[in-house]
């Protein structure tokens, strides 16, 4: 990681200044810094090493949202860069979910753009989806596989059932799973899987045993 361009992104999010971190991390993209570079050294540390140091917890909540909407707007504009770099298409498609009552779709985007960069044809259809329009989504893309990304461990029981209704009308799809709430082993065990992949690394792994 470069410290400096790190401690200079995290100045922006911390006065809450969009437009400059934005204009700073696609001007370090025109330069020639690779996408995933982008998010392994700024965007996704900054969300993870998060720390509020005012002790009014509600103005805590706000501005833990607030860093979020500039992530997701940088994400949303760094797309383009995707598009550039993405290596040539492997005919698969990904399905990228967070289940019902799961708002945070950070990790969920990021996957996608992950996905969409060595190959795949991924699709993201939102944060908060019900099981029922996720099966209806799986009618619709035909995909090759579909990854469920959860964040908040309280997530995991619905996604549990998610993963069963996904087993028992397309029992030939396989389920990848991703997240901060599957680091813990008790939430993995829950749920029917058969990849879990929570970073870049994972995903290119990934690519290589599926496809070769």
């Amino acid at each position: 990681m470069n410290k400096k361009e790190y401690d200079t992104f995290l100045q922006y999010l911390k006065n809450e200044d969009k437009d400059q971190a934005l204009l700073y991390v696609l001007g370090l993209l025109d330069q020639g810094k690779s996408v995933v570079s982008v998010y392994e050294e700024l965007l996704i540390p900054s969300l993870v090493d998060f720390e509020c140091e005012d002790p009014n917890q509600e103005l805590c909540v706000w501005y833990e949202h607030t860093r979020t909407s500039i992530i997701r707007t940088i994400l949303e504009a760094s797309y383009a860069y995707i598009i550039k770099e993405r290596e040539q298409r492997v005919q698969k498609r990904v399905l990228v979910v967070c289940p019902q009552e799961e708002y945070h779709e950070i990790g969920a985007i990021i996957a996608n753009h992950y996905f969409s960069l060595v190959g795949f044809d991924s699709y993201y259809v939102g944060a908060n989806t019900p099981n029922e329009d996720i099966l209806l989504a799986i009618k619709a893309l035909t995909p090759d596989y579909i990854a469920i990304s959860v964040t908040n461990y309280y997530n995991v029981i619905v996604t549990k059932k998610l993963s069963q209704q996904i087993q028992e009308q397309y029992p030939n799809l396989p389920i990848i799973l991703g997240g901060q709430a599957f680091q813990r082993e008790d939430s993995l065990q829950q749920v029917q899987h058969h990849f879990l992949l929570q970073n870049y690394h994972d995903i290119v792994t990934f690519k290589k045993e599926v496809i070769g």
